[in-house]
């Protein structure tokens, strides 16, 4: 599950937000952040090119934001100037006890070493301070571009980590938080021609785990089969994240 390093999104940045749902999904998670997260000042870790930041800025709570990636912080640079920092949620460059809130979203997944990184978080909080992120509710619904995706993982050795609610939950409470509330996001609008796309540019961060020599034999064949599922545009059944609230006493 973790790794000796973080993962950087450098190579990614410049079509994030296109395949990531943009400012519309950046304010709804926005929206139920604040709603968790009821003090200031915040800190958001992972803040990437600032969607979720914005969208709190927007509400009259504007975060600091903390990120690997220059290249994702350029971004983000012009949705909230001058509240941004250069940092691995493993080391984060904020003070012991000086923020009232975090929030990790779709970010557990990518840390070095989640049980370091909670604990980072920990360390940040003032007393009674509360953390948000976001963790993976299971599997997804069975259907073509999910059984596509999962034979192409098979084929590759690429695995998402799994960083799901029962894990998040785990280690929270490792690291002494005890929960405080959930939220279920609607589930994705998977299309056999958005998963097409994806794969085709290596843009989620498993498949950079795959060697280039296995990407380039498994990657053609698995795009083609993709591209040719009916219905390319339809809508399949997919997992919403679930945006899981803890307070640290």
């Amino acid at each position: 599950m973790d790794r000796a390093e973080s993962v950087s999104y450098d190579r990614i940045a410049g079509s994030y937000d296109a395949t990531r749902g943009g400012m519309e999904r950046g304010r709804r998670i926005a929206g139920v952040v604040a709603g968790m997260l009821p003090t200031d000042p915040v800190l958001e870790v992972g803040v990437g090119t600032g969607l979720v930041a914005a969208g709190l800025a927007e509400l009259g709570r504007p975060p600091v934001g903390v990120d690997l990636s220059l290249p994702m912080l350029a971004g983000a640079r012009e949705r909230i100037p001058g509240r941004l920092a250069v940092g691995d949620a493993l080391r984060l460059p904020v003070g012991t006890g000086t923020v009232a809130g975090v929030c990790l979203i779709h970010v557990l997944h990518l840390v070095g070493d989640i049980p370091a990184a909670l604990a980072e978080v920990a360390r940040v909080l003032r007393p009674g301070g509360g953390m948000v992120a976001t963790a993976f509710p299971g599997e997804a619904p069975p259907g073509d571009v999910h059984e596509e995706m999962v034979r192409f993982q098979d084929r590759t050795g690429g695995r998402p980590p799994v960083v799901d609610v029962a894990v998040v939950t785990r280690l929270a409470a490792e690291a002494g938080f005890v929960p405080a509330g959930r939220h279920d996001e609607p589930g994705h609008e998977v299309t056999p021609r958005y998963a097409a796309d994806l794969v085709e540019a290596r843009s989620n961060s498993w498949m950079w785990t795959v060697d280039d020599a296995t990407w380039a034999r498994e990657m053609p064949p698995a795009l083609a089969r993709l591209r040719a599922l009916p219905d390319q545009d339809r809508v399949r059944p997919g997992p919403g994240p679930a945006v899981l609230a803890f307070r640290h006493p």
